[in-house]
């Protein structure tokens, strides 16, 4: 099984509509494979995943993360967000965005706890009556 065949099994564990497989190999390129992160076990599988995209205005966006459920709760995604704060920090990316469900309150506990901040709503943009709340982390 390749990297992105077994990213695409958590991305099917973890979203009721999740990426195909082919999208995350285009988040793949347009992460240029530098600020596309996977965290792997002690058996060597991986366990979790982060896509970012860096925009050339200093901006770093978290376009997707997710951890096998049953390795949730055990910071795989907060190293995971550490690791790409670190790597984005070194080229100069100073602020963070990310997209979460406005109803999924674990992942907003989530990226607070990561020192994320709530900045809008995007109205529908997972499809009808499904928003998103955009959060935000400056680095200082």
């Amino acid at each position: 099984m390749s990297e992105l065949e077994e990213v695409y099994s958590i991305e099917l564990e973890s979203f009721d509509n999740p990426y195909p497989l082919w999208y995350l190999r285009i988040l793949y390129e347009l992460s240029n494979g530098k600020y596309f992160l996977v965290s792997r076990n002690e058996n060597g599988r991986i366990d979790g995943y982060l896509a970012a995209i860096p925009r050339k205005d200093g901006l770093c966006h978290i376009a997707s993360i997710a951890v096998s459920p049953k390795c949730r709760r055990q910071y795989v995604g907060s190293a995971l967000l550490q690791s790409i704060f670190e790597i984005c920090s070194s080229d100069n990316y100073k602020v963070f965005l990310v997209e979460v469900y406005l109803y999924d309150y674990n992942a907003q506990k989530f990226y607070i706890m990561n020192s994320f901040k709530p900045v809008k709503i995007i109205p529908h943009y997972y499809g009808r009556d499904k928003h998103a709340l955009v959060m935000i982390r400056e680095e200082v």
